[in-house]
């Protein structure tokens, strides 16, 4: 069995927002240009801009419309307000000149304990099927948090516990089988079009109870999470046997 390491978020996402049915969960994403950027600021109050290729929250950047004449930009530690006619340059003179970037709707997510999360499912297939065999929620450090990265000092959280305590009333269940339901959807579609044994997903959820796709790793790191739930980190460990020995 064959796996296929993809890099390219681009080449990840396209694939989910052609598809009939995953689409709906996926944020609208496109190629960074200045007219791009001003075409979804104006369907849009916030985007992100991201490297097409790039790991740990690097180089994201967050664009907020303030209103008619005002933006927000947020990148690493820093926040600053520019008018209008400055938000292309003041973008440009963050990004790296060698790299392609992506810009994408920014969706608002629930939170817990007032900072932003996301849920990272990693699904692996030992025998002819996906299975889920870990699941943690990623809560970032602060309230105005840009990403909910570890490395950027988010946190690892119980799935179950976090969702049980959100300051939106979502009901935790539900949502939880959507979320795996969902994350199987894209696993599938995903793997229609690569060679594919093990994926990271990095799914979000609303504060209407949708579920979004963020992001999908097919080198999940998988470090640190066998204290949250020791059950399926047993599980993680028995389908990643079963992998290798196929190979």
């Amino acid at each position: 069995m064959k796996h296929t390491v993809i890099r390219s978020k681009m080449k990840k996402t396209k694939p989910l927002m052609n598809d009939p049915i995953v689409s709906r969960h996926v944020p609208k994403t496109d190629w960074f240009r200045a007219s791009t950027l001003r075409r979804m600021l104006r369907s849009y109050s916030t985007v992100y801009i991201k490297p097409d290729i790039g790991r740990k929250g690097n180089g994201v950047i967050r664009v907020k419309r303030l209103n008619s004449s005002k933006y927000e930009i947020s990148y690493k530690r820093t926040i600053k307000k520019i008018p209008t006619k400055k938000l292309v340059s003041e973008v440009k003179k963050r990004l790296h000149p060698r790299k392609k970037y992506l810009v994408q709707q920014g969706i608002e997510f629930a939170t817990y304990r007032r900072r932003p999360f996301d849920v990272r499912l990693v699904l692996q297939k030992p025998l002819n099927r996906w299975l889920v065999t870990l699941m943690t929620a990623k809560v970032a450090p602060r309230k105005n948090s840009l990403v909910t990265n570890i490395a950027k000092g988010g946190k690892d959280h119980h799935v179950l516990k976090t969702l049980r305590g959100i300051d939106q009333r979502l009901n935790t269940l539900e949502t939880l089988r959507e979320l795996v339901d969902v994350s199987h959807q894209i696993v599938q579609v995903l793997n229609s079009r690569f060679p594919l044994q093990i994926v990271g997903l990095d799914m979000g959820i609303d504060k209407r109870g949708k579920i979004w796709f963020i992001e999908a790793n097919t080198k999940p790191d998988c470090q640190g999470l066998e204290n949250l739930d020791r059950k399926l980190y047993k599980k993680y460990r028995e389908a990643k046997k079963l992998i290798r020995k196929r190979r």
